[in-house]
């Protein structure tokens, strides 16, 4: 009886705040600011607008006022509903007033897909370290900086945004250009230019819905997340695509009767209900809202070691609209696209990614932190919202895994020189960089041969980041593909996750190497009995024993399994380092010694099979 009654106490509360004002997403007031749809305030019901048109107030005396975008960097000053436009201002710039172009100018005004900057806006432009003797024609000098940056700067103003032409300064200055607002450049000149900045530029948005005709006909204007589209909201709760009918109206009217013969008591459980329900949303979108902001905040704070940065409707262009796939694995597809330059690359859209994003922060950072000719080069990333991409050069001949099988074969001259390559990489990221990075992942599939047959590590998304002195890595999770995975990142009980879990991975590539090359695959799977490298043990030691010497192929093959089975030893620490493993790569294999035999069973399985058990070990420093 009690369930009945609370059941009939909320659809009479849905009534009351259809014929009342909107009580779920009322307009408010930040500073000086009306914000109502298509704008809303974080924290606030998702359904309020869209995400784009997310601000965050700060009541701060000294930063007060309402912030555009994921950053606190675009302040907006005002907003003009009926014109579809915003003023704002970008403070960092506002505060520098042209004495140091620290960034790129353009990224720094992008916001969102959804908002463009009005040609109503005039064009100012900073002139940077600037040669010869006299100033550019209809320039002024910028003075007065405290970072001492005013010699050689210049400040000119243009004309119309887009459509102005640039000082002609014959190559001498550095440009960066500026927008700012048409109205306040009106009488004004170049020597205004701290006042003209710091009063902002003007924004514009395209139509988010017809919200004035939702209105009319009893709605209220909402954002549908799963539609990622305008959506009215009728009397009864349901979302239509434009306007409520007359269906709606009577529905409208006859809830309207019954909300007034509800009881008080009623109506008090109900909004007392209806409060824990909006905390525990405001509570579910702050932590929404958080994870974003700590994946912008990493990379904002990577600052030159991250790539370029797309938005997804160039990646669009570069794609053809997504039209020719490459491939695709377990975190995400791949397509091919070509630059404006000519240059052909590779966009990889991840999937949905855990941890806040930790995967795809993950590879931004690990690869914008090497240059190597055995690592992938990155060429930029996108994140827009949900959106998350990757852009890589162009290989053309693909993985390694599909010349180990059935495409396609190669000699075991050109695979030595491909093991010798992936060891060389491997190198580069364990002792090279500033930053030592472990790769986790390690296998045939993450191995790219470009037109030279030139090895290439790729697919960061599982990499780890420590420094050089070593320290304690904590993984949330057991970290790479089945077959390929050190024991000690399962337990601790094997020893310390270093670098050597990636010497591991390594050597079991290497063994499935010998193993594909020779026909071995379904023996080796057929094989309740056998694991696969002790059959690869017991026919060298064989070998070894009868006092064979190898030459040609043979010796190639013979120098791949001893060096593999080196790097698979289940103790860390009796696994060489990928600078010992290049030089037995690089000597003959009959004067490599025998290594010990493995002594797990742990057969192999689909490499596209992934763990997740959960473990915490320490960072070993060798």
């Amino acid at each position: 009886m009690l369930l009945a009654i609370l059941a009939t106490v909320q659809k009479l509360s849905t009534a009351v705040n259809a014929t009342a004002a909107d009580s779920d997403c009322p307009p408010v007031t930040c500073g000086n600011l009306t914000i109502t749809y298509p704008f809303s305030l974080a924290g606030r019901d998702t359904s309020c607008g869209p995400p784009a048109f997310q601000l965050k107030c700060n009541t701060s005396a000294s930063a007060g006022g309402a912030f555009l975008g994921r950053t606190s960097y675009m302040r907006v000053l005002g907003i003009d509903y009926g014109s579809r436009s915003l003023v704002a201002v970008h403070v960092l710039i506002a505060a520098d007033a042209a004495c140091t172009v620290i960034f790129n100018v353009s990224s720094a005004f992008a916001i969102t897909d959804r908002f463009t900057i009005s040609p109503s806006n005039r064009e100012l432009y900073v002139m940077s370290k600037c040669g010869g003797t006299l100033p550019p024609a209809g320039a002024v000098a910028v003075t007065n900086c405290a970072n001492g940056n005013s010699s050689r700067t210049f400040a000119y103003l243009g004309g119309g945004y887009g459509t102005g032409a640039p000082p002609a300064n014959d190559g001498r200055c550095e440009l960066a250009v500026f927008p700012v607002l048409g109205s306040e450049a009106e009488g004004a000149t170049a020597s205004d230019y701290r006042r003209l900045i710091r009063s902002g530029f003007r924004l514009e948005w395209e139509p988010v819905g017809d919200c004035n005709a939702c209105r009319a006909s009893g709605g209220r204007c909402r954002y549908d997340a799963n539609t990622a589209a305008f959506a009215c909201l009728c009397s009864d709760g349901v979302l239509q695509a434009s306007t409520c009918d007359g269906k709606h109206k009577r529905k409208l009217a006859l809830t309207v009767s019954l909300s007034i013969m509800a009881s008080l008591a009623f109506i008090c459980m109900v909004w007392l209900m209806y409060r824990q329900k909006q905390k525990f949303r405001s509570g579910v979108w702050r932590a929404y809202s958080t994870d974003r902001s700590n994946e912008e905040e990493v990379l904002r704070r990577c600052g030159s070691f991250a790539p370029k940065r797309y938005r997804y409707s160039e990646l669009k262009k570069i794609t053809k609209s997504f039209k020719e796939k490459l491939g695709e694995g377990g975190y995400g597809v791949v397509f091919k696209g070509s630059l404006r330059d000519g240059r052909m690359v590779a966009v990889k859209l991840l999937k949905g990614s855990k941890g806040n994003g930790e995967d795809f922060v993950n590879e931004v950072i690990s690869i914008g932190q090497t240059s190597h000719v055995n690592i992938v080069c990155p060429l930029g990333f996108c994140l827009e919202g949900s959106k998350r991409a990757l852009v890589y050069e162009y290989m053309p001949n693909g993985s390694l895994e599909k010349y180990i099988y059935l495409e396609q074969t190669i000699a075991w001259e050109i695979m030595l020189k491909i093991a010798i390559g992936i060891a060389r990489g491997l190198e580069y990221l364990h002792q090279g960089c500033n930053t030592r990075i472990i790769h986790f992942d390690i296998k045939p599939h993450n191995i790219l041969l470009d037109s030279e047959f030139c090895p290439k590590i790729a697919d960061f998304g599982l990499a780890k980041l420590c420094h050089l002195n070593g320290s304690i890595l904590s993984t949330a999770e057991a970290r790479g593909t089945i077959g390929f995975i050190a024991p000690e990142v399962f337990s601790r009980a094997f020893g310390a996750v270093s670098t050597k879990s990636d010497v591991y991975s390594y050597g079991m590539m290497l063994l499935e190497i010998v193993r594909g090359k020779n026909n071995l695959k379904e023996l080796a799977d057929n094989s309740s009995e056998t694991f696969f490298p002790h059959y690869l043990y017991d026919h060298l030691v064989k070998e070894i024993q009868s006092c064979q010497v190898a030459y040609g192929t043979e010796e190639i093959e013979r120098k791949l399994t001893s060096v593999g089975l080196c790097c698979i030893q289940m103790a860390p620490e009796s696994r060489p380092s990928m600078s010992r493993v290049i030089e037995m790569l690089e000597r003959s294999a009959n004067e490599l010694e025998i290594p010990s035999k493995p002594f797990l069973y742990s057969p192999f399985q689909s490499t596209n099979a992934s763990s997740t058990t959960s473990v915490m070990v320490p960072m070993s420093s060798r």
